[in-house]
This record gives C-alpha cells, sequence and structure tokens, in this order.
C-alpha cells in the first residue's frame, strides 16, 4: 500500500515539475541523474553507515525540486533589493535539484574506506557529475558551471559555506572543487573536465583577516557580487528545499528499505535524544518484506538513524513568505506532539542551521503543533517547545515561535 501511495504522489511531484521545466528537459534530467541515484543506492548496500540514512535518490530529488520552487518564492518575495541575494532562475534551480545528490554514488575519482566519508563529500562529487556532463546539461539551457556551483553548495558542511554572503567561504569552496578537478584530470587524462569560475571572478585576489584565525592573513577571491548573489539565492532556495523532506510521506532510507515508527515507543522523561530512542521500535522493511529493528546489534550503534527516522517522521515542513514581518518563513509541523520531543527538536535545529547560513537575509522560523491534547497535555508540550523556541532564537539570532 505505502509503495502505491509514493507511486501516485511522485506522480503529482513530476506534473508539478513538468509546468516549470520543459517536457524534454525534464525527462533529459531524469534519465541523466537516475543512473548515478541507482549507482547509489547499491553503494548504500555496500556501508554500514549509509544503511540507516534517509533517501537521497531520485524520489528525494523530484520532492526536493517542488519543495525548491516553493522556497524560491519566498526568497524572491523577501528579497526587497538585498545586493547579497538575487531573483532566482527557476531553471536552474530545477536542474540542479535533481542533480544535486547524485554524488551519494562515490564519484569514480575518489575511494571511500566507509559510508561517512563518502556523505561528507556527496556534494562535491555531485559536482564533478554535473561537469562531467557538460555537453548534456548545457543542451538544457542553463549554466553549467552555476548548476556544478549549486550541486556543491546545497551541503553547508561539504561545501564549507555556512555563510552563503562570505567571500573566503566561497574562496575555499571554489578552490575545491578547482582541486577535485584537477584529482579528476588526473585519474582520467583522457576524460578531462573544467570548472570555469569566470562567472563570478576572474581570479584575482586580496588578502584580508581569516574569519577564523583575525590574527591570520588570507588570499580571498574579488567576487562579482551580482553574479555572487544569483549564485547565492539559488542555493539558500535549493538549501531549504532540500532539508524540508517529507518522511512521514516518503519513509524510506538511502538504501530502499521503508521505515516504520512506533511513536509510542519514545522514553520519557528523557534528558537526551539518546536517552529518548533507547528503546524506540522502529524498523526497516526491504522489498522482500523482512524486518530488521533499529535496536539490533550494529545497526544504528549512535542512535542517529533512530533520531532521524522517529525526529523526520514527525514533521512536514514548508517555507512561505510572511507578509507582515516581510521575512522568510519556515514552517514545522508536528504530528505528535508528545512523541520523541527531543529527537524531534534536533531535527528541526538542523533545518535552523540551514536558515542560519542565509546571513544578511530576513529569516524566522514557527512551530506549529497539530492535534488535540489534554490539559495536562498541552501544559507539559509548551513547557518543551517554549523552552526550545527561546534557546534557539538566541542562538540563531531570529525569531522561532510555536503555537497549537
Amino acid at each position: 500500500m505505502l509503495r502505491k501511495i509514493f507511486a501516485a504522489s511522485l506522480l503529482v511531484i513530476t506534473f508539478l515539475f513538468t509546468q516549470v521545466v520543459s517536457a524534454a528537459d525534464t525527462e533529459a534530467i531524469k534519465n541523466l541523474s537516475a543512473k548515478y541515484y541507482t549507482n547509489a543506492k547499491e553503494i548504500a548496500k555496500k556501508y554500514v553507515e549509509l544503511r540507516t540514512y534517509s533517501d537521497h535518490g531520485t524520489h528525494h530529488a523530484a520532492l526536493v525540486a517542488v519543495k525548491s520552487l516553493e522556497a524560491a518564492d519566498a526568497i524572491d518575495a523577501a528579497n526587497f533589493g538585498n545586493p547579497w541575494y538575487s531573483s532566482i532562475d527557476r531553471h536552474e534551480l530545477e536542474i540542479a535539484a535533481f542533480m544535486h545528490d547524485t554524488g551519494m554514488d562515490g564519484g569514480k575519482f575518489k575511494t571511500y574506506t566507509d559510508g561517512n566519508a563518502l556523505r561528507k563529500d556527496h556534494s562535491l562529487n555531485s559536482a564533478i557529475h554535473v561537469l562531467e556532463n557538460r555537453e548534456a546539461v548545457a543542451a538544457m539551457g542553463v549554466n553549467v558551471d552555476a548548476v556544478a556551483l549549486d550541486c556543491m553548495g546545497h551541503s553547508k558542511s561539504c561545501s564549507g559555506v555556512r555563510d552563503l554572503t562570505s567571500w573566503e567561504q566561497w574562496t575555499d569552496c571554489f578552490n575545491r572543487i578547482e582541486a577535485a578537478v584537477e584529482l579528476y584530470n588526473q585519474k582520467f587524462p583522457a576524460a578531462q573536465i573544467y570548472f570555469d569560475k569566470s562567472f563570478w571572478t576572474t581570479g584575482e585576489t586580496y588578502q584580508k583577516p581569516s574569519e577564523k584565525n583575525p590574527k591570520q592573513l588570507v588570499d580571498v577571491y574579488k567576487f562579482n557580487r551580482e553574479t555572487l548573489a544569483r549564485s547565492t539565492a539559488v542555493i539558500a532556495a535549493l538549501r531549504l528545499g532540500d532539508a524540508n523532506r517529507e518522511a512521514a510521506q516518503f519513509p524510506y532510507t538511502q538504501t530502499g528499505d521503508t521505515i516504520e515508527v512506533d511513536f509510542d515507543s519514545y522514553v520519557s522523561p528523557a534528558k537526551t535524544w539518546r536517552d529518548e530512542i533507547s528503546k524506540a521500535k522502529i524498523f526497516m522493511v526491504d522489498e522482500s518484506g523482512n524486518r530488521t529493528s533499529l535496536l539490533t546489534q550494529g545497526v544504528d550503534k549512535e542512535g542517529f538513524g533512530r533520531m532521524y527516522m522517529s525526529g523526520e517522521g514527525n514533521l512536514s515542513m514548508s517555507c512561505e513568505f510572511n507578509p507582515e514581518t516581510k521575512n522568510v518563513r519556515e514552517v514545522f509541523r508536528i504530528f505528535h506532539g508528545k512523541s520523541f520531543p527531543l529527537s524531534t527538536q534536533e531535527c528541526i535545529e538542523e533545518r535552523l542551521g540551514e536558515l542560519d547560513t542565509m546571513k544578511k537575509f530576513p529569516v524566522e522560523a514557527h512551530i506549529k503543533i497539530l492535534g488535540d491534547y489534554s490539559k495536562i497535555d498541552k501544559k507539559k508540550i509548551s513547557r518543551i517547545y517554549s523552552r526550545f523556541c527561546r534557546d534557539a532564537q538566541r542562538k540563531h539570532q531570529f525569531p522561532v515561535t510555536f503555537e497549537f
């Protein structure tokens, strides 16, 4: 039944996607990215670290295309002449959305000994896949190097760009792409690729105090503010679209297993999310119907699988423009207010981190707790989330609120 519901939902997503990208380009980008996602699914089965990782395949990419467009509308509406962000090229955004996680296949110019290392490099590998297919991507009418940068930039950890307005961080990001291109060309001299950064910078540098160590001078590119703002806006939308995965609607792992969560199996009271998920009844069900509990020894040793599966499965997220505050608002809808609150908050915090990278841009976050509760339960839930919102607002320096 879940598979049928998923298939029907995917048809809706694909239909929405084709409203902006032409039918020919839609088919082309789906076919181009599909081979990488198919390979990534098989690669994930070889690494224990990726077995409990959430789906980063074709279905996820299709949803990200829709969610990124949603974020783009909000960003454009709030972008009142902001020099750090520009109007968003929807065509480029959607092409990037379909390609952004292709690097989960590990690429072919580096060797990985564990799944975590592969995951940390996946956005760089995705950028290389775009450059490998320069002619095919260019035929879709987009700037190939811009799409490659979008794919690289969609992950703040892989790209190193945690402040989308930091020229120092963008310099490091560009250098990482060029270093990967050089490594690729050394390994495959007959299949040379290149990354043309001239759209953003001539490569001319200047020195400034490092953001990490003000006593140290670093070389930073002189960027074209207008063209970098164009990419910054696209990447901001892609980051929010990527973060707003619908795990409850699409409960799948990177290996294609279906996720089942018993939302009554949390430990309460708990001081940490690890305590909270210590007895969680969460299962992965493969295509043959075989069930694996995440409590099985060696399956989810650190507990991150249970935390994300319970937390993300408890959320539905969207991005909108708030006409009253003129901010981009990230909305979190919690299905089970009492269930796995610490894991849910951990997943919300990760999304707040994406908003936090949108420096010099007006953002806010709002939590809506769905369902009916007794007065006692409502009081407990209010206490938990009011504390969370207060701490999050202090940490991120933008409004974070909640309501029932």
